[in-house]
């Protein structure tokens, strides 16, 4: 996300656009906009400074909105909540200039979508190793009105009661698709502040405010996972969890993480594993790049062994694992597969370049891929492979 410029914002987005913008909020309305030229920010900026603070204040806060969604995939989002809803301006979006334009056009038409895609980027920002996975089961029950989603808060406030924060705690919720996922905010009041800032009467004053965390949960039907996140140690994160599944999932108890864990690398100490793809997915191959060995026995072992595929020596990793193991002192059956990268090369398309997509799986619930594009084609072949469990 570039740093946030109101001047860089308005110089990218159409004086019609903007025009449009300025008269569904009511402000403005003296504006020449006739004598404006696109491009040229400084007019509207001065124009922003005759408005009440409050009304600055609040166009600021749409400005710094478009600029977290004016990205590729921010856009990429906006397309695919806009089409998913049937929403009868997602047709405008492939006339506008560029991506602080489509933010601005969902901004204007729709703001409740742009709240769910700005959910949508909070889920995916998080790296892999912030996520916490269990197996809940499949298809399961979710209690999403507002009594369960107040029993969840209720149940969170009392858990960060001894902490000294929670008094109030707001849950929010949605459904994503592609692939199908129950997600959840909650917002836990934290710790009060004090900030040094003015008023609307222009005072310098000491600002006394109190902040929200976060706490996302993630429920995959088809794959039975719940995925969290959230500040704190392993043992609150479990009281947490425990919470919503009890609450929203309406199970018993949190189940035990260590149950039929989400990956299983076996098959790939296999020399004759093959990955086998449809056609339609236009994959012209796929490689393992590396695989990590942890030995059995007293002690913390491994061996990494790590190579790329060249079109003279297709099969490297499997030459490189028969010249460093010693089957005869090692066996092979006693080697267990803890971590793999691959790399699936899709064929080019349409004129454009073909693309790569290398990512890595770490045993027992750890995989980098995303959920959308070329990432969620390759999600799909684990499944079909049997690397993946669901």
């Amino acid at each position: 996300m570039p740093q946030y410029s109101p001047k860089r914002i308005i110089r990218n987005i159409s004086k019609n656009l903007l025009q449009r913008y300025f008269e569904s909020r009511g402000l403005l309305g003296d504006f020449e906009w006739d004598e404006y030229e696109d491009g040229d920010p400084t007019e509207i900026i001065e124009a922003l400074d005759s408005l009440k603070p409050s009304e600055q204040e609040s166009v600021d806060t749409d400005l710094m909105t478009i600029n977290e969604l004016a990205s590729e995939g921010g856009s990429k989002l906006i397309y695919e909540d806009a089409a998913l809803w049937k929403r009868p301006w997602a047709a405008q979006l492939d006339g506008m200039a560029n991506d602080c334009e489509r933010a601005l056009l969902a901004l204007i038409e729709d703001r409740k979508l742009v709240e769910r895609v700005l959910g949508y980027q909070e889920i995916d920002r998080f790296a892999e190793s912030r996520w916490r996975r269990w197996n809940v089961g499949k298809r399961l029950q979710v209690e999403d009105d507002e009594n369960h989603r107040g029993r969840l808060a209720k149940a969170l406030r009392a858990i960060l009661k001894d902490q000294g924060r929670g008094r109030r705690c707001h849950v929010e919720t949605f459904e994503r698709r592609d692939p199908d996922r129950f997600c959840c905010f909650a917002y836990p009041e934290n710790h009060p502040k004090t900030d040094l800032g003015y008023d609307d009467q222009d005072r310098f004053i000491r600002h006394a405010r109190r902040t929200a965390g976060e706490v996302i949960f993630v429920y995959r039907r088809e794959e039975g996972i719940l995925e969290m996140v959230a500040a704190g140690d392993r043992q609150h994160k479990d009281r947490v969890s425990e919470a919503f599944c009890k609450e929203m999932l309406g199970l018993k108890a949190l189940p035990d993480p260590r149950s039929k864990p989400p990956y299983d690398l076996s098959a790939l100490k296999s020399g004759h594993f093959a990955f086998k793809t449809d056609p339609g997915d236009h994959i012209a191959g796929v490689e393992i790049r590396l695989l990590r060995f942890d030995l059995p026995g007293k002690g913390y072992r491994r061996i990494v062994l790590s190579g790329r595929p060249t079109p003279d020596m297709p099969d490297l990793l499997r030459s490189l694992v028969d010249e460093a193991i010693d089957k005869s002192k090692l066996p092979f059956s006693e080697l267990h597969v803890s971590q793999a990268r691959l790399s699936f090369k899709f064929r080019r398309q349409n004129g454009g370049r073909g693309k790569t997509v290398t990512f890595e799986i770490t045993y027992p619930d750890s995989c980098n891929l995303k959920d959308f594009g070329d990432d969620a084609v390759a999600k799909r072949y684990l499944i079909k492979w049997g690397i993946a469990r669901v």
